[in-house]
């Protein structure tokens, strides 16, 4: 502005000299100069502004394209492992469907299995037992003919053979099931095999020993099936 109002002074000088002129003149074209410059700074600059902003645009496009194509990639492994999972879900599930099947198969089996062992241990106890049953059935008989001899009969010797017989009968059934009676006297006194009902001192034997027995003991295979009751010696 100040080389503007300069050049207006000139311009509006009538009187001026020539030298004045010249130099009016060379102060104009300094002041042209200056503006030229001036202009170009400000033109130069305005390019330069435009340029870093240019610059910074492409710098924040060149970010913002290296972060999609980074997201895009990652969105990629995702599917790509969702993909996998989906595929390990159907295979489990099949998996699991099968095992459930073989599961219940077997638990049907089973369950069939425990029903028939139940119906043959049933069925084996009870023809164990019919047998039994029908080995006791002569000595019902026996006892029948014994009873009724008894009511006729004077010789009571023979009626003890009978019932001697008889009691023998018993005892050979009872053998053939596994059932045997115990040993008891003279034995040493076992409280898995006996129960005390008196202890009495005994002249000649040792302290505990079984000196009389009240009641057989019976043995099953190799289990007591009732023990046998005892007076043992003190």
């Amino acid at each position: 502005m100040a080389n503007d109002e300069q050049l207006l002074t000139i311009d509006e000088t009538t009187e001026a000299s020539p030298a004045a002129e010249e130099a009016a003149l060379a102060a104009n074209g300094v002041a042209k100069t200056a503006a030229a410059s001036a202009a170009t700074h400000e033109s130069e600059a305005a390019e330069t502004s435009e340029d870093a902003t240019a610059d910074t645009d492409k710098i924040k496009k060149d970010r913002f394209d290296f972060r999609r194509r980074a997201l895009l990639k990652e969105l990629e492994q995702k599917e790509k492992e969702h993909d996998k999972l989906r595929d390990d879900y159907a295979k489990l599930a099949l998996q699991h469907a099968e095992v459930k099947d073989r599961y219940l198969r077997l638990a049907a089996e089973m369950e069939n299995f425990r029903k028939r062992l139940e119906r043959e241990f049933t069925s084996r106890a009870e023809g164990r037992v019919a047998d039994l049953l029908t080995e006791l059935l002569p000595v019902a008989d026996d006892f029948e003919r014994f009873f009724g001899a008894g009511g006729e009969a004077k010789d009571y010797d023979a009626l003890a053979v009978g019932a001697r017989l008889i009691h023998q009968n018993v005892l050979k059934i009872l053998q053939n099931r596994g059932v045997t009676p115990m040993a008891t006297l003279h034995h040493e006194f076992d409280p898995q095999r006996h129960e005390a009902l008196l202890q009495m001192p005994v002249e000649g034997k040792a302290p505990n020993l079984v000196v009389q027995e009240t009641t057989h003991g019976y043995m099953l295979f190799d289990k007591v099936l009732r023990p046998a009751k005892v007076i043992i010696s003190v």
